[in-house]
């Protein structure tokens, strides 16, 4: 592996099946660049967020995805957070119709706190399954302050973990989805 390469622990041949990532980071940024390159890459791109859409839309310049707000608001591209059924037929329908896409679930926190965490932990492996026979890409910011450590030993066993490396001061990490591997690249080498 060469030096500031971040390798899933997984066989380096061209995955079968779909991956669900888990980030562990406190801010989704590092999250929000991963699913930028896979959109730059050409997947198509679905968004649900705790966040504003526009907002992200602008703080991440998402370009070419679609973008849904999970709110109780009532209104176009919103989404109820307690009507997990809802949110599962929607990702379900758009990897139905978009092959090997890439899906970025924002708000996970969020989400536990309108439901329960077995129910959230029921409706996740429900999201694992799909996302593996579509053979699309999953990625799922949390923040692991707001949970038990029971609780997140409990999503680490079936997801594929990823803990960002430190950023140098004022510097951008550069990766990309190769072959169905992650690698982070350091920016000076681009």
């Amino acid at each position: 592996m060469r030096d500031g390469e971040v390798k899933n622990q997984t066989s380096d041949a061209v995955p079968a099946t779909g991956r669900f990532f888990l980030i562990e980071e406190r801010t989704p940024d590092f999250s929000y660049e991963m699913f930028g390159n896979a959109i730059a890459e050409g997947r198509t791109g679905l968004v649900m967020t705790r966040d504003f859409p526009a907002d992200v839309q602008r703080r991440y310049d998402i370009q070419n995805a679609q973008i849904y707000w999970l709110t109780h608001l009532v209104g176009e591209n919103h989404f109820n957070p307690t009507a997990l059924g809802l949110l599962l037929s929607k990702i379900t329908n758009f990897l139905d119709h978009n092959k090997r896409s890439a899906i970025l679930l924002d708000g996970i926190e969020y989400l536990i706190s309108q439901n329960n965490y077995e129910r959230i932990l029921h409706f996740l492996h429900q999201v694992r399954d799909i996302i593996i026979i579509h053979m699309g890409t999953l990625i799922m910011p949390l923040d692991t302050r707001v949970l038990e450590e029971k609780e997140i030993a409990l999503l680490e066993r079936n997801l594929e973990v990823i803990t960002p490396p430190e950023r140098p001061s004022g510097k951008k990490l550069t990766f990309e989805l190769e072959d169905g591997l992650l690698k982070l690249l350091r920016h000076t080498e681009r």
